[in-house]
């Protein structure tokens, strides 16, 4: 199993409170990722901790966030980003060129890698992708994702990492996961043959021992 824990579970807090809270869980390892407050001791409790770390859009420890591109270059020194807020055509265009490092996220419809079209055509290029299952539960939801989309998504050979949490169907709103979460078994299958599997659930309302239990959802 390779189950991670994304430090925006605890989106707001503290970056080395929140980082303690989820090491507690004992993960395989934590992402690190932006909109929580810096503070010194984040390093500190990376080092206690002994877990492996992933970077995500741009994480700074230093800031609440950092520049991840500036226009079609990727400036952030992360295992995985959002697509560039540039023009569809200028980011195709410029694939061919300079082919970004970090893992571009499928995203919900509205953004680039929202739709199916553009996710195919990521394949097609060959670009390595970070898979989040309720942007892909959005994107079906709202029919710009055909199942015969996801279901060659979901046998992409380079996906590098996998994001999951649960939405309402019309918004990202990384809802704690259940059962039946949609990409959850997909989830589990592909954190056994290694692959990191990150769960964004909110936990700043649960208890450890529910938050305990959402871990355990991802692993079971």
């Amino acid at each position: 199993m390779s189950a991670f824990v994304a430090l925006s579970c605890f989106q707001g807090r503290l970056q080395g409170w929140a980082f303690e809270a989820l090491a507690s869980l004992a993960p395989d390892g934590i992402q690190l990722t932006p909109g929580n407050l810096p503070t010194e001791g984040l390093a500190a409790a990376v080092a206690r901790s002994g877990l492996p770390t992933r970077t995500h859009q741009g994480f700074d420890p230093a800031a609440r966030r950092g520049p991840v591109w500036d226009g079609p270059r990727c400036v952030a020194d992360s295992d995985s980003v959002h697509a560039p807020p540039i023009a569809v055509e200028e980011f195709w265009e410029r694939l061919g060129r300079e082919r970004p490092s970090p893992a571009l996220e499928v995203m919900y419809p509205g953004h680039h890698l929202g739709c199916g079209r553009d996710v195919l055509r990521a394949m097609d290029a060959r670009l390595p992708l970070a898979v989040d299952v309720s942007h892909v539960h959005l994107q079906l939801a709202a029919g710009v994702m055909t199942p015969a989309q996801w279901a060659r998504l979901s046998d992409y050979d380079r996906i590098v990492e996998v994001h999951v949490s649960r939405d309402d169907g019309r918004h990202d709103v990384h809802q704690p996961i259940a059962p039946d979460t949609f990409g959850l078994a997909w989830a589990r299958e592909r954190s056994r043959d290694g692959l990191p599997v990150v769960l964004e659930c909110y936990m700043h309302r649960m208890s450890r021992a529910e938050a305990a239990d959402q871990l355990g959802l991802l692993t079971t």
